[in-house]
């Protein structure tokens, strides 16, 4: 009787012809499929393979084709003790593996097509050997290792392909072996790691694609003691967690990876004796951050590139019980250290603060703090020039924090005496300390208020020129320029009162600038107030020299 199976609509394991075919090798069983529909479902949920083994050897189903259209199910499938081997196989639209058990032998899926829109292997169970995903391609669907077991041996997913949506390995429990994501691009949905345990192997997602719009996570995820390699990985525009992830004793390298607009959060993460580190590594426009964090080995955010970009870089709370290094940055932001715990020192060297900053007008409310921090760990590296430097930042977020305080409680009260004594206080204190700032730099700047002091200095020889000339007008023109030179050392002399030459040419120079006319009373008065201003600007001068030199 020939048998149309063209009319079949599911390839059965309860079909012993079925079973035979699968199991005599790509060409009988790719003829096999071809003689179905494209639609056709293949079904081998509960099928216990182990029964069909020859001994320990492999079970070779490389290149093996599914029906184009159809799914493919080998839910909770059971293979036995030995290999088996899909490489190069293709699945259609879509393959379940959920429960699968594999044994104790190699399992090999590279080079696959795993389903065009759904691939499974949730509550999979990997034996003892390895199991290989090289260059496998997932299909538009999910991407499904939730709660999957994977045995000793290593786990390679080198340059998988997990197509256009959310790729989950939550819960997954992988053994000793090593565990290989390089180059490995995760398409444009979210990316779960949340609950895994990764065993003491070397974990490694160099050069891995996470450029999706949703997050990657790796919360509450669990490393052992090998090496964790992050290095020139990139993620897209969702947030990267790591919150609550614990890290073995291996090194961490986030060495030039590349992270998008989303934060970075490793908030509560605890790290283990070997060393952190994000050297070279490029930010976008969200957080960093470290808070809660306990680090038990070197930690370095050392030459971290387009950290202006960053809104915000905090480590509050954690301890640090080896040395941290956060040297050759410049920060659009206020690292924030307030409150953690450090043992060793910390290299602030060429740490600056972007001059943008406030890159939105107004200071935050704890930049006070966090830029007093810093002040206090620069001054305990004895770098003298950067705690100036963040004291300056430090006084300006003060005055702007403060008005605004202020501004607040003018508005809260009720009678208009008292909101206009706030004010009038208020004022005069923001504009003293406005005038500090952009005269000196708040004792920074030595060539301000010397520049000030010599165009005063000009300014008021030429008044007192002018006044002179008005009363008495010089006959010839070398005469005016006489005039300017008397009135010159007349300015010098209040600028330099304590100089024993000064009262003498002071009293000389008055009577050659006024010599038969009466002295105009607020001349002397001009003479005072430029002697007060003198006074202020030569102190701001030494002021300078001090901090310069360290006087």
């Amino acid at each position: 009787m020939v048998i149309n199976y063209k009319d079949r609509k599911t390839i059965s394991g309860e079909d012993e012809e079925a079973i035979d075919e699968f199991l005599a090798g790509k060409e009988r069983w790719n003829v096999y499929v071809g003689k179905h529909g494209d639609d056709t479902e293949v079904d081998f949920s509960g099928v216990d393979f182990s029964k069909h083994r020859k001994g320990k050897g492999e079970f070779n189903f490389s290149g093996y084709l599914f029906p184009k259209e159809g799914n493919v199910n080998f839910f909770r499938s059971i293979f036995g003790d030995g290999g088996v081997n899909f490489t190069f196989a293709n699945f259609g639209q879509g393959v379940s593996f959920m429960g699968a058990n594999f044994g104790e032998g190699n399992v090999d899926f590279s080079d696959a097509q795993l389903g065009a829109y759904l691939t499974e292997f949730r509550s999979t169970i990997f034996g003892k050997g390895e199991v290989n995903f090289n260059r496998a391609k997932f299909g538009k669907g999910d991407a499904d290792f939730s709660d999957a077991q994977f045995g000793e041996g290593d786990v390679n997913f080198r340059i998988a392909n997990f197509g256009e949506r959310d790729v989950d390995f939550s819960g997954a429990q992988f053994g000793e072996g090593n565990v290989d994501f390089r180059i490995a691009n995760f398409g444009k949905g979210d990316v779960y790691f949340c609950n895994v345990n990764f065993g003491d192997g070397y974990v490694n997602f160099d050069k891995a694609k996470f450029l999706g719009k949703g997050f990657v996570s790796f919360k509450e995820a669990v490393f052992g003691d090998g090496d964790i390699g992050f290095c020139k990985a990139k993620f897209g525009k969702g947030a990267v967690k790591f919150n609550r992830a614990q890290f073995g004793d291996g090194d961490i390298s986030f060495f030039k990876t590349k992270f998008g607009k989303g934060a970075v959060k490793f908030n509560r993460a605890q790290f283990g004796d070997g060393s952190v580190e994000f050297k070279g590594a490029k930010f976008g426009n969200g957080t960093l951050n470290f808070e809660h964090c306990e680090f038990k080995g070197y930690v370095s955010f050392q030459s971290m590139t387009e950290t202006k970009t960053l809104s915000k870089f905090s480590l509050r709370h954690s301890s640090f019980d080896k040395s941290l290094d956060i040297s050759d940055n410049t920060f659009s932001c206020i690292p924030d250290l307030t409150n953690t715990k450090l043992t060793n020192q910390v290299s602030l060297d060429r740490m600056e603060i972007s001059d943008n900053y406030p890159l939105y007008g107004d200071f935050n409310k704890s930049d006070g703090e966090r830029l007093c921090r810093l002040k206090e760990l620069a001054e305990a590296n004895k770098s003298h020039e950067q705690a100036l430097d963040l004291h300056v930042i430090e006084m300006r977020a003060k005055r702007d924090i403060r008005m605004r305080d202020k501004q607040d409680k003018i508005n809260n009260q009720n009678t208009k005496g008292k909101k206009r004594r706030i004010y009038l206080g208020e004022i005069f204190h923001r504009y003293l300390d406005k005038f500090f700032d952009v005269v000196c730099i708040y004792g920074q700047s030595i060539i301000r208020p010397v520049l000030c002091f010599l165009g005063l200095t000009l300014l008021f020889t030429c008044i007192y020129a002018s006044m002179s000339i008005v009363q008495h007008t010089p006959g010839h023109w070398y005469d005016w320029i006489d005039r300017f030179l008397i009135g010159f050392l007349y300015s010098l002399s209040q600028v330099f009162p304590f100089v024993s030459a000064g009262r003498t040419s002071a009293a000389d120079s008055l009577n050659q600038l006024f010599p038969c006319e009466t002295i105009p009373g607020w001349f002397y008065f001009l003479s005072i107030f430029q002697g007060v201003l003198s006074f202020i600007f030569l102190f701001l001068i030494g002021l300078g020299l001090r901090n310069r030199f360290r006087l």
